[in-house]
């Protein structure tokens, strides 16, 4: 499965119905209190990507469904696209996983970030470059996203880090740019990590941004591997770990589907006479991917 093009019709709909607070139930009830009667599969499918409006009665739902969600005319609408030939719709169906089931020590964090719901921006891409020190601890993860407003009104960027170890200290945020660094929630025990960035403005619907940021990481253990979570479809997504003066014996690229999922082991990533080694990857799925090393 592949994942929606930014801003596509699931994409909106998907971060609307998050940002409405409404239940598909309660949606469905609403809906119908306009004469629109749509099932709630079929509203599930169609956040999910898995189908899209397709007959005549589908069609004349959506804008309702637009006026329901407190959108303006015409932002679910024009997104659905050419129809195909024989009623079916172009591309592949979208997936993704809900944030909890990726980030399940953030509940303890989000009683005072109250971060936003997910989907508002869709990535275009995503670029990690974690640094470790001479003797192979981590230093600092310094990254850099492009991303596109899912809706109107985006003001933030949340973060998420997780160390695999207790922390010895707080991480702390440095070189932001085109945002700036907001609050910052650290769970020592778990090793959790969540912090804002407040963009410079609000982003109008279809606003693209660039927004590059750090985190300064206190002295730790030495770790085996870095990944990022997605809970999203991205189209591109680079990750390239510096190893300083102390080289790994091998590095291989993995794959998980979830966390406490096995390990799908990729290919070997050379590491040159930099000490970088870079995983680089398009279309890449809802799920957990990375690098992992052997000293």
């Amino acid at each position: 499965m592949t994942g929606s093009a930014p801003g596509s019709f699931a994409v909106v709909l998907d971060a609307a119905i998050g940002e409405s607070g409404l239940s598909l139930d309660r949606l469905q009830h609403h809906l119908a209190a306009r004469g629109v009667r749509l099932s709630r599969s079929a509203l599930s499918y169609w956040r999910r990507g898995r189908s899209r409006p397709e007959r005549e009665q589908s069609m004349l739902a959506v804008p309702h469904l637009e006026a329901v969600l407190g959108l303006e005319a015409g932002t679910l609408t024009s997104r659905l696209g050419p129809r195909a030939p024989r009623g079916r719709w172009l591309g592949e169906p979208a997936c993704r996983i809900e944030r909890r089931r990726l980030w399940p020590q953030l509940r303890a964090l989000s009683g005072e970030l109250k971060p936003p719901p997910d989907g508002q921006l869709s990535f275009w891409s995503i670029h990690d470059r974690m640094i470790l020190d001479e003797h192979g601890c981590e230093r600092s993860l310094q990254v850099r996203m492009v991303a596109e407003a899912a809706v109107d009104g985006v003001d933030r960027l949340m973060t998420y880090y997780q160390s695999d170890a207790p922390l010895t200290g707080d991480p702390c945020y440095g070189r932001v740019r085109c945002a700036r660094a907001g609050r910052v929630c650290v769970d020592r025990a778990t090793g959790m990590v969540a912090g804002e960035l407040r963009l410079d403005r609000p982003l109008a619907l279809g606003e693209v941004m660039v927004v590059e940021f750090e985190i300064r990481l206190p002295p730790g253990s030495r770790p085996d591997h870095y990944h990022r979570r997605f809970t999203r479809p991205v189209p591109e997504y680079v990750c390239q770990v510096h190893f300083g003066p102390r080289v790994p014996r091998s590095v291989r690229s993995y794959e998980q589907r979830g966390l406490g999922g096995p390990e799908h082991p990729g290919r070997p990533l050379p590491v040159g006479a930099t000490h970088v080694a870079t995983l680089a990857l398009r279309d890449v799925r809802p799920g957990i991917r990375g690098a992992g090393w052997e000293w």
